[in-house]
């Protein structure tokens, strides 16, 4: 008897033991749990006072001719990296309520800032806001609606709010901001290698990185006398980030990719009045190496070659007749039955077209020919063509190429004509290309919604007075005689 009660005492020793432990572990987990959150609210509290609201804003103020305003900011610790978090972002232009306070500030009115960011959200590395080195290892801007006014001379309200503010000086002659303010850093983490990146320090003393930048979902307008431009849904990426100031000539390139829809409209002479139209409806993506900074003068100037694609279905004009814009030499051409007056230029695009150039001071410059395809005819805009849309202005050399349809109307209108036999086929083959199309050669410059549109006859008079043509050509005229 006494040993079954020995027994019952072992065992109910080592229940009531085991018991013990798990009391012990539960109330030094909880002590641990506690600990943590401490750690976890004095990190979030130590980052928040370094690079919260008052910091970004400050930051932002001191390096850019702005306001800037920002409702919520949120630290999120429990992801890797770190996610810091602002929430109604709005830059608008600088006011008497700069320097003060957050509190104590006036909040912006509604539609004040021409820049208006829903959620920026920056993942970073805590570890090196010790050494003052803030790494942003991807930036993320969504859906930002952004509003800008461009001069005759190209001139953006936008620009303005990024130069430096300088005492005594203007906030419309402020100077350019320029890349001696702009440091770079190569930081070596943990199993990670970081490329260089553009990174600049502030008056606090903080050096800033950014490996990758992502803007999702933006709404971009820019507007200028004449012209409206909307790009919708604009999706850019910046990677490939290698920014050094120190020598600019090897590290200033960002590589960008883009996607949007862009929508231009203006005013066009259409049957001899100007009235609104839509000039462009197009949706493109883009791929391209950014130079950053003039090597010369070290001044902020992006300039980027790219691959841009324009899809099936995207409208390029479309709004004008080749006898809107080219009524006096389209009548040269009617005198020998070759009647392009009715003909409609530009349209929707039958296949993507691929552009390659450079785009730089809002001009896009081409660096070899693209070929667009449109329901009548096709054309072929020749190397070094440029387009500058918020300047409304171009200079082009384009060959138009008839489709089958419209060939065969126009050698209709030249039987109609009555020249002859001979003088017909002489100005038809004058007309043909290698391929047999009718061709015409094309010079268009000046305003884009009141071109200055005329043929080119080079290679119509070459291919006259070569060959059989020319036996035609003269016996067609006197026979005409």
């Amino acid at each position: 008897m006494n040993d079954k009660m020995d027994k019952i005492e072992d065992d109910g020793l080592t229940y009531k033991g085991v018991g013990n432990f798990f009391r012990i572990a539960l109330f030094f987990g909880v002590l641990l749990a506690l600990f943590l959150g401490l750690i976890l609210a004095g990190t979030s509290w130590w980052v928040m006072r370094r690079t919260g609201s008052e910091f970004w804003v400050k930051f932002l103020e001191e390096n850019c001719n702005c306001r800037c305003q920002i409702d919520d900011t949120k630290l999120s610790l429990f992801s890797s990296p770190a996610k810091l978090i602002f929430e109604g972002v709005r830059i608008a232009p600088r006011d008497t309520e700069v320097g003060k306070p957050l509190k104590e500030r006036i909040p912006l009115a509604e539609g004040v800032a021409p820049i208006v960011i829903p959620q920026v959200v920056l993942e970073i590395e805590l570890d090196n806001l010790l050494s003052k080195q803030l790494l942003i290892h991807r930036l993320k801007i969504l859906a930002p609606e952004i509003r800008e006014q461009q001069d005759d001379q190209g001139r953006s309200t936008l620009s303005a709010l990024f130069q430096r503010p300088a005492t005594g000086v203007s906030e419309s002659t402020a100077p350019p901001v320029k890349a001696d303010v702009v440091q770079s850093f190569h930081a070596t983490m943990p199993e990670r290698e970081y490329l260089n990146s553009v990174s600049q320090a502030s008056h606090s003393g903080y050096n800033f990185g950014v490996t990758e930048a992502y803007l999702h979902s933006g709404h971009l307008m820019i507007m200028s006398k004449d012209v409206t431009v909307q790009f919708t849904d604009l999706d850019i990426k910046l990677n490939g980030i290698d920014v050094n100031t120190d020598d600019l000539e090897i590290h200033d390139r960002i590589h960008a990719t883009v996607r949007s829809r862009i929508q231009v409209g203006g005013q066009a002479r259409i049957g001899g009045v100007k009235r609104p139209a839509e000039l462009a409806d197009l949706q493109f993506k883009a791929e391209g190496d950014m130079v950053p900074f003039s090597q010369k003068s070290g001044i902020w100037a992006p300039s980027t070659t790219l691959k841009l694609t324009l899809n099936r279905g995207s409208v390029l004009a479309g709004h004008i007749t080749m006898g809107d814009v080219a009524g006096k030499e389209i009548k040269k051409l009617q005198e020998y039955g070759v009647d392009l007056a009715p003909l409609q230029i530009g349209g929707a695009l039958l296949e993507p077209t691929v552009i390659k150039g450079v785009f730089a001071n809002n001009r896009l410059t081409l660096l070899s020919e693209s070929r667009f395809i449109f329901p009548e005819y096709e054309v072929l805009i020749e190397e070094n063509s440029w387009i500058n849309g918020v300047q409304d202005q171009h200079e082009m050399d384009l060959h138009l190429s008839c489709g089958g349809a419209l060939q065969a109307r126009l050698k209709q209108g030249v039987a109609n004509a009555k020249l002859g036999d001979a003088l017909s086929h002489s100005v038809i083959n004058a007309l043909l290309d290698r391929r047999g199309r009718m061709t015409f050669d094309i010079e268009s410059k000046g305003s884009l919604d009141d071109p200055q549109v005329r043929p080119k006859l080079d290679r119509v008079l070459k291919n006259l007075i070569s060959g059989e043509n020319l036996g035609n050509l003269l016996q067609g005229l006197l026979k005409k005689l």
